[in-house]
């Protein structure tokens, strides 16, 4: 790729881990970096970095010198400074699209409102089982930018809404949408402008390209009627598609009249429906790279649950504790709930607000009958519990925060019955990330005595 950065002006807004990376490449690539964040903690680690500047403030005599503008994740394409940009004809890129610039080899990139983190981390891990050569990154531990390598590899790449929002030449050579709920409206306003966000993971993609997506979503189902350039390969857990499926726990994959079985699933270890796409997803991507089928079977069924995704913690006194911190949608919730349809649940919900409804996760609530007790606390708690009592939930008690929500869970379990966290909102009234929240509740469940 053709270095378009030297001794161009940069300009990167926002510094935490992808800003950070953005400039490790771009003072390489020999830029002048302007680097600009709110948090002046965050700033002062830049102060002692050659080839970087730090303008006491950003404002529009600053923005229209600049000839490329990076923005982190946590920039909205919505803010001020990128409008202004945009203006003066600055080109504002994302760090995402910044690092996919040099990635030499094979660009897979995973995005969805649920089952990105897991889908991206089982194809790294069967590409491992495969020996062959992969790396993991994007909005899943560390940022692109930072795992830039002088030879062609495999980049699996989970990619968020926020990361696809500002997009000019980013090209996957296999990308894959997993489905589309309302999320994140705070940020994006409303489901078309999230939805579209979600769709340009595709808008460069060539015919030799491949996009997998989830038939049984009707938000997908509708780019049939798309012009995309990409062979499109569908995978159905509802239908015995052209495509991949799973019938008696086998997963196929039907071309016409043509049928030919890929992997048994009855020695997988993930729970739920929801991560039988995620293997989908995990077998479309994998044999469109030509991996064997021996090693697609091994790699998932010998995959462990990721932590905060329907994490088991432990059993103490009869109970059984789920970790679902991850789960930061409505959506997400039902899907959890749904994994555990045979088991007595005192569910855990509640959290900082996303702007989306929970009248479907109150409906899903009030028709399972094993849904013991609802627990909820946190920003959203009012809001929560408005829509219980709309769809006639009354089993539900309002905790005076998190903690004091574990411990009205722990005191009302009986033996046989299952805990789960699952909280169907952001994190970020009590913590400052969801890890943070699953990592508390997990310490908890460690301290409890039998």
């Amino acid at each position: 790729m053709k270095n378009r950065f030297k001794n161009k002006n940069v300009l990167i807004l926002g510094l935490k881990r992808s800003g950070e990376g953005s400039f490790e490449l771009l003072s390489k690539l020999g830029a002048f970096c302007y680097v600009y964040d709110n948090n002046k903690e965050v700033l002062k680690k830049f102060a002692s970095k050659p080839n970087c500047i730090i303008p006491n403030f950003v404002d529009e005599d600053l923005v229209k010198v600049m000839d490329y503008m990076v923005i982190s994740p946590g920039i909205s394409i919505y803010c001020e400074l990128v409008k202004l940009a945009k203006l003066y004809g600055v080109k504002v890129i994302s760090e995402l699209e910044l690092g996919s610039y040099f990635a030499k080899g094979n660009l897979i990139g995973i995005t969805g409102t649920n089952g990105k983190t897991t889908t991206s981390s089982l194809i790294y891990h069967t590409f491992q089982v495969a020996k062959k050569q992969a790396v993991l990154c994007g909005n899943i531990g560390s940022p692109i930018t930072q795992n830039i390598l002088p030879f062609k590899t495999n980049y699996v790449v989970e990619m968020s809404s926020f990361q696809l929002e500002s997009l000019d030449l980013l090209r996957p050579k296999i990308a894959v949408i997993t489905n589309i709920t309302p999320n994140h409206l705070d940020r994006h306003k409303n489901l078309k402008n999230y939805r579209e966000a979600k769709f340009n993971i595709f808008k460069n993609m060539k015919k030799s390209d491949v996009l997998i997506l989830n038939y049984d979503d009707k938000n997908l189902r509708m780019l049939q009627d798309r012009k995309i350039l990409a062979k499109i390969v569908w995978v159905s857990l509802k239908e015995e598609i052209d495509g991949y499926f799973v019938r008696n726990k086998k997963v196929f994959y039907r071309n016409k009249n043509k049928e030919k079985f890929v992997a048994d699933l009855k020695d997988i270890k993930l729970l739920g429906e929801h991560n039988l796409y995620n293997i989908l997803f995990t077998v479309a991507v994998c044999k469109t790279m030509k991996l064997k089928d021996k090693s697609i079977e091994f790699a998932i069924s010998s995959f462990e649950p990721l932590r905060h995704r329907l994490q088991f913690v432990k059993n103490v006194n009869g109970v059984d504790y789920f970790n679902d911190s991850k789960s930061t949608t409505p959506n997400s919730a039902i899907t959890a709930i749904n994994s555990f349809k045979d088991k007595p649940l005192i569910l855990l919900l509640g959290g900082s607000d996303k702007k989306t409804s929970f009248d479907n996760l109150s409906k899903t609530i009030s028709k399972n009958k094993n849904v013991k007790l609802v627990v909820v606390s946190g920003d959203t708690s009012q809001k929560i519990i408005s829509s219980l009592k709309k769809f006639g939930v009354k089993n539900f008690t309002n905790a005076k925060d998190f903690f004091d929500g574990l411990e009205i869970a722990k005191d009302f379990a009986r033996s046989g019955d299952t805990i789960l966290l699952s909280p169907a909102c952001a994190s970020f009234d009590y913590f400052s990330c969801y890890e943070e929240r699953g990592d508390k509740f997990c310490e908890f469940v460690e301290n409890i005595k039998n």
